[in-house]
């Protein structure tokens, strides 16, 4: 069976799309944020269903919606450097007027640490009411719809945005909500051996270092905020006030405000950062080689309950949908084992893996993967592959893109899951 399904996969090739250009990045700043990057609502145009085929049930992995930064020190380290400057009168005009914003964001973010934002909550809430209007065969009656989520709140929140809408739409579904460490085995799976991969002495963190350090090494950057060398020399770490306004710029796209400090950074230079931060993420978070499969092979558990729970509702001819709900470091080696658009792509420069693989484009805030499932009055079962809201492809044989048949898929993921430790 292994040996056939590989044969076959060798003989299927899709022309997925062309390799991610700076100048497509630098387009849309935003873009650099990677995971801080906020959802991308759809806009292409969904293919026909097949004649005879209607939908009745869906899969779906959801990353939770658009939050706050992880820390309140990610704001009130950097904004604690500029207010020392500042009584030290060192601090340019620039780095004043940065000081300001600072401070207005920081009356509204102290506290919420990671927490969901009302953009967060609005994102769930849409994709849902497109799901549910794509879908309404899917959610007829008293349908049943499953929801796990993980124990962290921003997942939990979400989930129940989520809920809600579609219980808006059809009060008749049968919804059950779980957040336990009872489904954490499958919706936030991490092994041991790939966690020591992550770690900050594992054997790829010094190359990883030294290429964040050249993206970090901004002299204009740091004179641009303080006025004083001697100062900067005895008091301030550059890479560290680099990195934080990185991170803060990034999230600006994520709350209710028209507060920016994109323009404390060159075109250029945010691009060398966000190439070594999306660098990072790619090999904790996808199909590195340096990580020899450990790290996307965590979501093995999740494609076995994939794969039970669609078998589930074929069986017993039940409509519906499983939702779950987790994090980009869930999302991400899901869509890399399957190599949903080429997500499995390897590569082992740092300043080439842009060019196949951006954070932005593969876990986004709110990133999702659905499997809408079809069948006819044969029973014969399609599904098709949603990677945010729109059409992919994953590698396997169809004469119907964007519909493959369940029975492949099944073969597929079952191999995925047989023969990866």
């Amino acid at each position: 069976m292994k040996k056939s399904f590989s044969i076959l996969l060798l003989a299927v090739s899709f022309f997925y799309q062309g390799q991610t250009t700076k100048e497509e990045i630098l387009s849309d700043l935003n873009k650099t944020g990677g995971v801080y990057y906020a959802y991308p609502t759809p806009t292409k145009k969904l293919t026909a269903v097949p004649s005879g085929y209607q939908p009745f049930y869906i899969s779906h992995y959801g990353r939770h919606g658009s939050r706050w930064l992880i820390n309140d020190k990610d704001f009130s380290g950097v904004m604690d450097v500029l207010k020392k400057a500042n009584d030290n009168n060192a601090l340019t005009e620039t780095g004043k007027s940065a000081l300001q914003r600072l401070e207005k964001i920081w009356t509204i973010a102290e506290g919420h640490n990671g927490d969901l934002t009302e953009l967060g909550g609005l994102q769930h809430q849409q994709i849902s009411q497109r799901m549910f209007k794509n879908n309404p065969h899917a959610f007829e009656g008293n349908a049943i719809v499953t929801a796990k989520s993980t124990i962290v709140p921003r997942c939990i929140i979400s989930m129940a945005y989520f809920t809600n809408e579609l219980k808006g739409n059809n009060p008749k579904l049968q919804i059950s909500i779980e957040s336990s460490d009872k489904y954490m085995k499958y919706l936030n799976h991490h092994t041991k051996e790939s966690i020591d991969f992550k770690s900050q002495d594992s054997f790829w963190q010094e190359e990883k270092r030294k290429f964040k350090q050249d993206g970090l090494r901004l002299d204009r950057f740091i004179k641009n905020l303080f006025n004083n060398d001697v100062y900067i020399y005895k008091n301030v770490n550059p890479e560290k006030v680099v990195e934080s306004f990185y991170w803060i710029a990034s999230d600006m796209q994520n709350l209710e405000t028209d507060i920016s400090f994109y323009d404390l950074f060159t075109k250029e230079e945010i691009f060398n950062i966000y190439q070594a931060i999306n660098y990072q993420f790619y090999v904790n978070d996808a199909a590195s080689p340096l990580s020899k499969g450990l790290v996307k092979n965590n979501a093995i558990p999740l494609v076995k309950n994939i794969l039970e729970e669609a078998e589930d509702y074929i069986k017993n001819n039940k409509k519906g949908a499983s939702l779950r709900f987790g994090h980009d470091g869930n999302i991400a080696p899901l869509l890399a084992l399957l190599d949903v658009e080429n997500m499995g792509a390897e590569e082992i420069n740092p300043r080439e893996v842009y060019k196949v693989w951006n954070a932005y484009e593969v876990a986004p805030m709110a990133a999702n993967l659905q499997m809408i499932f079809y069948k006819n009055k044969k029973n014969d079962v399609l599904v098709k592959f949603l990677h945010n809201e729109n059409e992919v492809h994953i590698p396997i044989k169809t004469n119907s893109f964007p519909y493959y048949q369940w029975n492949d898929v099944k073969a597929y993921l079952e191999n995925l899951t047989s023969s990866q430790k």
